[in-house]
């Protein structure tokens, strides 16, 4: 079979798909993206590969149209996810994520029904910071958002259940 031959039996990538291939393993240009101070948003292939790091890039809606008549570029900041396998952390790792939400973020910590910490309003000067932070306090984000599998939530006794108890 000729190399033309087998590359035409492939079936083309999804758009996603061929920036995760071309991606050195995730990295993209992220790096340099945080350090570019100039724009507060990463470039748009580099969004799609946070994901796979806990990240999302997001923007302020509420202000969206004011900034766009002042010709600004939209409030970017970044949501990121903490992953906790089976929901359990520590007391310290919980006192360590209400401060990560006051001292990086909007103030606000979120609990997510498939056991994870949600830090939301971090600006991108303290993206890399706040992710040092996470995995100092044995906490991470790899893994929490994207297309992979996340936790499963179920009761650990299901013979407590009422609804076990009903049937």
């Amino acid at each position: 079979m000729s190399f033309q031959k087998e590359n035409e039996d492939k079936p083309k990538l999804a758009k996603n798909e061929t920036i995760k291939e071309a991606s050195n393993l995730l990295r993209g240009t992220i790096a340099e993206g945080l350090l570019d101070q100039s724009t507060g948003a990463l470039a748009s292939d580099d969004t799609q590969l946070t994901k796979f790091h806990g990240i999302y890039q997001q923007d302020d809606r509420d202000i969206r149209r004011d900034r766009r008549k002042a010709k600004l570029e939209p409030a970017y900041s970044f949501m990121t996810r903490v992953r906790l396998p089976g929901g359990v952390c520590t007391p310290q790792q919980w006192l360590d994520m209400d401060a990560f939400c006051n001292d990086y973020a909007n103030g606000t910590l979120k609990l997510t029904t498939r056991q994870a910490f949600q830090l939301h309003g971090i600006i991108k000067k303290n993206l890399k910071l706040t992710i040092r932070k996470i995995n100092d306090s044995l906490m991470d984000t790899v893994a929490a958002c994207g297309d992979v599998n996340r936790n499963v939530l179920c009761n650990p006794n299901p013979y407590q259940s009422i609804l076990h108890a009903e049937a």
